[in-house]
């Protein structure tokens, strides 16, 4: 509710990485109390992977972007870099409106 409420206010960066953090230990946990005998990291990962792609679909289709892919332009680091050193990408302020 607080991350739509923000988005509809003009928020356009929403980070997800502390979530993806706690979705990775989750998995992890799992995993080692169902086979504490295996220390495979690989035994750990595939089940983070899975957590992780189902915290992006849930934040996705919070943030309102679910199914939106297909419409995002890739771009190099390159062209990412020209973008910030021209000025292009510098953060914008919304005046309040007081009412």
């Amino acid at each position: 509710e607080e991350i739509q409420k923000g988005i509809k206010s003009g928020v356009r960066k929403v980070n997800i990485d502390t979530d993806n953090r706690l979705a990775i230990t989750a998995a992890i946990r799992e995993a080692a109390a169902q086979d504490p005998s295996n220390f495979d990291p690989r035994h750990f990962m595939k089940p983070s992977i899975k957590y992780m792609k189902q915290v992006c679909a849930d934040r996705y289709q919070q943030f309102g972007t679910a199914g939106n892919a297909s419409k995002i332009k890739v771009q190099t680091l390159d062209e990412f870099a020209a973008k910030y050193a021209s000025g292009e990408l510098a953060a914008t302020t919304k005046k309040a409106v007081t009412v």
